[in-house]
């Protein structure tokens, strides 16, 4: 359901026309396309491109621009130039002509790709089950009876852990499936073997959502990491879940203000919060710190790992007769 509203929106503003503004006679004057004419992008002079081979040309001439420039200083305008160029190459080659703002808004496969802009709820759902997973026990007064089993303290908690995964990864195949359909009943359809957009060059909108949903699990893992290691450490449910979802937001607030510190101080590059920008690898960006995919990747685990451990120790530390 949620899925289908968040498509029933984007249609929505996906139908608005598109407006433009040209100087003619040394005024401003707003005009508006044709419904149904594709727009590319605009040219320097700011009139829009509605023709393919136009904006492919236009496209090129810009990535030459953007690679005489230093790649260290302008790395993410490089890429988007590089990206933006093989996307309507392949689209050109292919005969096909992209669905864009004013010919259909998105087409279902870009709708696919980006998994409905799903993801943060997907998240946050994962912090919540993890966030009580063991809180739960304690306050429900059941953790006494998982204890006096034949298991150890460290193998109930992996079991918990393993569950959080397993729990994750079906929601995150759930929102995959609920995206491609209801992209396929609302929006206009092409190739899932089609660019998904400019924004991720040549790469398939199939590609970019499996993509996208790998990147998002390493997320996972860590949320389920820290959402434990709370659980484990308070006893009430509604704190767990509280400082579980302020750890998701406060995310969001820190990674502003690192953008800004990261060239000052290189080391930042390395810290949790940054790690958390994985997903801007599957969404055609640049990591903060220029981190490779595969560098953020052991780093993610690495402190979901030491995370895990930690929680481990909390857990078989942990007074039971006292709660």
């Amino acid at each position: 359901m949620l899925t289908l509203a968040a498509g029933s929106l984007q249609v929505y503003f996906s139908q608005q026309s598109a407006e433009y503004t040209v100087e003619e006679n040394g005024k401003s004057v707003t005009k508006t396309l044709k419904k149904d004419e594709p727009l590319f992008t605009f040219d320097d002079e700011g009139k829009p491109v509605t023709n393919l081979e136009d904006a492919m040309l236009l496209s090129r001439d810009r990535y030459l621009i953007a690679s005489k420039k230093d790649k260290l200083e302008h790395p993410e305008e490089l890429k988007s130039a590089k990206n933006e160029l093989a996307y309507y190459e392949k689209y050109y080659e292919s005969g096909v002509t992209p669905i864009t703002s004013n010919n259909g808004g998105q087409s279902a496969g870009s709708f696919f790709a980006s998994l409905a802009g799903m993801l943060s709820i997907v998240n946050m759902v994962v912090v919540i089950v993890a966030s009580i997973s063991v809180a739960s026990e304690f306050s429900d007064g059941t953790i006494k009876l998982l204890l006096i089993r034949p298991f150890k303290r460290s193998q109930i908690l992996l079991s918990k852990f393993i569950v959080c995964l397993l729990f994750g990864a079906f929601v995150t195949l759930f929102t995959m499936l609920s995206a491609g359909i209801v992209g396929l009943i609302l929006f206009p359809v092409q190739s899932f073997m089609l660019p998904a957009s400019a924004s991720l060059g040549a790469v398939s909108a199939i590609k970019a959502a499996g993509m996208l949903a790998a990147t998002n699990y390493l997320l996972i893992v860590f949320y389920s990491a820290i959402s434990l290691m709370i659980s484990a450490v308070f006893r009430s449910q509604a704190l767990a879940v509280g400082i579980g979802m302020l750890t998701v937001f406060a995310s969001s607030i820190i990674n502003g203000m690192l953008m800004i510190a990261i060239p000052k101080w290189p080391i930042l590059k390395w810290s949790i919060f940054n790690l958390l920008n994985v997903n801007t690898f599957s969404q055609g960006g640049v990591m903060p710190g220029e981190l490779s995919l595969m560098q953020t990747s052991i780093a993610l685990l690495g402190y979901s790992l030491v995370i895990y451990l930690a929680t481990t120790f909390i857990f078989k530390k942990r007074d039971i007769a006292l709660t």
